[in-house]
């Protein structure tokens, strides 16, 4: 062989070895729960040092005074940054004498003494809807178009908007755990029906990707509070509170959710480009053994399977007080969705209708369930199911994302 052609080979097998080393390296660092975390929730990952202020909502495009910041306290002592946005069309009605007050720069100190929480308590002029929104990983209650979502909730007639910063982010105390984000969420929740005693049948509860599973895990934690599907620690500090009965809301909507972590983890690619665990598909031992030690494993297939079925005992709980069916779950998804593949939403049909259990680390072949399941391969489409006794389920397959408000008037 010429020494040119020999020089370039050993440059080809020292290029190869580097990037193996590599990534080997990269995923012994993924063995460490620390590690997993930073990378899983990637919560330091934000605009806040460019100058962004959280408490200043005027900044990212609402009207003056439209937007309360406010925190809320744990039960397991951390503190949570939280927005509430008042519908546009309250807004309007009280413009002048919202944009009259004086507020000091920061949270305020109890928000059920502002204005705010007054138009949110009062039947003026009916009783109000709330949306509770959970975002994504990364980033801030404010970051990027996370505010787009906002003000399109807040256009719906006399429904308000209530998000938080998980712990660790933002301006949120603590470091994020799956156990710790799904009591953020319960908190979040028992605010607005205990604090503002907003019915559970005038709430809806939205979550984005990351946002999804917390929403799963929350929607089964009302629905089933002894689930053992929950974090035990989640559970016994609700415990302590007093005893819950099942409950339903409005909705669920999830947008863009993913049937589990491990499952995702050998789909994910970073910024749709650079793959985590795909090149190990071929060695399922070794990624079995990487996912297996995932502290936080964020099995929503098996908590919506476990939502759709707690209530087949308990018909009652889901018809509202005006006669209506409450309880509903939806999913959406784009088949463009470069993160989280639209095969997670089919996977989580399957599972909620199907008799294999959950996939996994790797999507294996399930008996044939009593619902044939949404196929995205086809294209854009949709699903409805409706069961007796069971929650209504639709799922969305779309091209290039779809409108909340549409689902919201459904």
């Amino acid at each position: 062989m010429p020494r040119t052609a020999t020089s370039l080979v050993k440059k080809i097998a020292v290029g190869i070895s580097v990037a193996v080393g590599g990534y080997a390296i990269i995923l012994g660092l993924l063995l460490t729960p620390s590690v997993q975390r930073f990378a899983i929730y990637a919560h330091r990952i934000n605009t806040l040092f460019l100058g962004d202020d959280l408490d200043v909502p005027e900044a990212f495009g609402f009207a003056k005074n439209q937007v309360t910041p406010f925190n809320l306290r744990t039960p397991d002592g951390e503190t949570l940054y939280a927005w509430h946005v008042l519908p546009l069309d309250v807004y309007t009605r009280h413009e002048k004498a919202l944009r009259e007050e004086t507020r000091p720069h920061g949270p305020v100190d109890d928000f059920t003494k502002t204005s705010a929480f007054v138009r949110l308590t009062s039947n003026d002029p009916s009783p109000a809807r709330v949306v509770v929104t959970f975002h994504g990983n990364a980033g801030h209650v404010a970051q990027g178009w996370r505010t787009d979502t906002y003000r399109m909730l807040a256009s719906q007639p006399n429904t308000h908007v209530l998000t938080i910063d998980y712990r660790g982010f933002g301006y949120s105390t603590g470091s994020p755990t799956e156990a710790g984000l799904i009591t953020d969420g319960t908190t979040l929740v028992e605010w607005v029906m205990k604090v503002a005693q907003i019915p559970p049948d005038r709430i809806v509860i939205i979550g984005q990707s990351l946002g999804t599973a917390v929403s799963s895990a929350v929607a089964l934690h009302f629905a089933d509070p002894g689930s053992e599907l929950i974090p035990s620690e989640t559970r016994e500090l609700w415990r302590s509170l007093g005893q819950r009965t099942p409950t339903a809301f409005l909705g669920i909507v999830l947008v863009a959710p993913f049937s589990s972590l491990p499952s995702l983890m050998l789909t994910y690619r970073i910024g749709g480009v650079l793959p985590i665990l795909l090149p190990l598909r071929p060695f399922p031992y070794i990624a079995g053994i990487l996912t297996g030690r995932m502290p936080d494993k964020w099995l929503s297939a098996e908590r919506l399977s476990a939502y759709y079925t707690a209530f087949s005992g308990s018909p009652q709980v889901l018809s509202s007080s005006n006669g209506k069916g409450i309880g509903s779950l939806q999913l959406l998804h784009s088949v463009r969705d470069m993160d989280i593949p639209y095969h997670q939403t089919e996977m989580i049909c399957r599972r909620i209708f199907g008799e294999g259990s959950e996939p996994g680390v790797f999507e294996g072949t399930e008996a044939d369930g009593r619902v044939q399941c949404i196929d995205g391969s086809h294209g854009p489409g949709w699903q409805d199911v409706k069961e007796e006794g069971r929650p209504r389920v639709r799922f969305e397959i779309v091209e290039y994302g779809g409108t909340l408000q549409n689902l919201l008037s459904r």
